[in-house]
């Protein structure tokens, strides 16, 4: 990181001392003729004027008004033969009495013979001196403020990028709670947000695969168990035992089968994987052949109230949507006693497919750690069920991806009421 703050710095100073350099070319070479012939118009006329008095005084009061001239324009004036005068300039003093040009002298004729002289700036003139060290002085003045400023502005910025760079490092070695921080004089624009939620993201994603490694060995464990401990009964049972035994290794198979599909799709939610294919679906014929396929699967009575329209119509994936509310249902067979409801309402312009039954319901203290990945209730208190703490988590990543969201209430039936919210409800 000092590398790069070196670096930049210099980057920017040469940048200004190069644009300095085209700056004075520019005006060396597009601006240097305006000045010549501005001072030359200013020169002439006080040779003018020195001509006309030329006939009124004498050769001594001459030089000495010409050095007068000469004193009050800064210049040297010195009087030259005319094969002292480049020829290039003679051909131009025969149009023009006063000639500046980008040489090191100038030249002018007067007087009656003509005479030549030849000018220079006084250097040693107090004026010109002062001159030239308020110039130096404003530019080194210009050159300091600047390098000063663009060293300040640098240096926070370095300390800036270096607390992201500590930040970005700590994170590389493991160190997942790490953020950057977001105190203002440290923030490079939203850089620091970004960073932020990126890491947030990556602990979430490692969290998540951490999590999700355990639960599948965990998981995993029970049901292989009960299928070796299976298998050897069946190698040894009666062949009349053998299809009962049959039976409990094809509900350890349809475990493990629903198990690895809950493991896929939170896995694929965690990698943002899914896309909605989003399609108009007729909400009243499509809870009802929900319900009719999810009865087979239970001997719970499944209530279905329809507090909307026979043409209500909501945008969804329908798919997606299918799985969440089989998801909370079959939660309600499992934690409920006899009772299931589902009720479907709209509440202005949002759908509310709300899913109760009539269990022991979920505790103040539980609602928000419920929708967490792999959490399950370990309240004594509660009845224990198969599970694998996906089932909400899923129901809820659904309705986010819908624009939706999915709460806990406690119902009238005396457990717990689901209610996953849809928004884009219509007829």
């Amino acid at each position: 990181m000092t590398r790069l703050f070196i670096s930049l710095y210099l980057g920017i100073l040469v940048s200004m001392f190069i644009f300095l350099l085209v700056v004075d070319l520019i005006i060396t070479s597009m601006f240097i003729d305006i000045t010549n012939t501005i001072g030359a118009e200013q020169f002439n006329a006080e040779v003018q004027l020195l001509e006309r008095l030329d006939s009124e005084i004498s050769e001594h009061e001459r030089g000495q008004l010409i050095q007068m001239i000469a004193k009050q324009n800064q210049l040297i004036i010195e009087q030259v033969a005319k094969d002292q005068v480049p020829q290039e300039v003679l051909v131009q003093l025969d149009n023009h009495p006063v000639w500046f040009d980008d040489y090191q002298y100038n030249y002018f004729r007067a007087f009656t013979p003509v005479n030549y002289y030849r000018t220079s700036v006084d250097e040693e003139n107090e004026l010109i001196i002062l001159s030239e060290t308020i110039m130096y002085t404003v530019l080194f003045s210009f050159v300091f403020i600047f390098a000063a400023n663009s060293f300040l502005w640098l240096y926070g910025l370095h300390r800036k990028l270096r607390h992201l760079e500590n930040a970005a490092d700590k994170l590389s070695r493991g160190q997942l709670h790490q953020r950057a921080p977001m105190k203002k004089r440290l923030r490079v624009g939203r850089l620091n947000h970004s960073f932020n939620e990126m890491a947030q993201r990556i602990e979430q994603l490692l969290l998540g695969h951490k999590r999700l490694t355990h639960a599948v060995a965990h998981e995993l464990r029970s049901p292989l168990f009960r299928l070796h401990l299976q298998m050897d009964i069946i190698e040894h049972a009666k062949p009349q035992e053998q299809h009962e035994h049959l039976r409990s290794v094809e509900e350890d198979i349809y475990q493990l089968d629903e198990l690895v599909e809950e493991f896929l799709e939170y896995g694929k939610m965690e990698r943002t994987e899914l896309r909605l294919n989003a399609e108009l679906i007729k909400v009243p014929a499509f809870v009802n052949a929900l319900c009719e396929n999810l009865t087979i699967e239970t001997d719970a009575d499944i209530k279905l109230e329809l507090d909307i329209g026979d043409n209500t119509r909501l945008t969804a994936d329908k798919l997606k949507l299918a799985r969440a509310l089989k998801n909370l249902l079959r939660n309600a067979f499992k934690y409920g006693h006899r009772q299931v409801l589902l009720r479907v309402y709209q509440v202005k312009q949002q759908l509310v497919f709300s899913v109760e039954d009539d269990g022991p319901g979920i505790p103040k203290q539980y609602r928000r750690d419920i929708f967490q990945p792999y959490f399950r209730i370990s309240d004594k208190t509660q009845q224990r069920v198969s599970g694998y703490g996906l089932g909400l988590t899923i129901c809820r990543e659904i309705a986010e991806m819908h624009s939706g969201q999915l709460i806990v209430e406690d119902s009238a039936l005396g457990g717990a009421a689901f209610k996953l919210i849809l928004p884009g409800a219509g007829k």
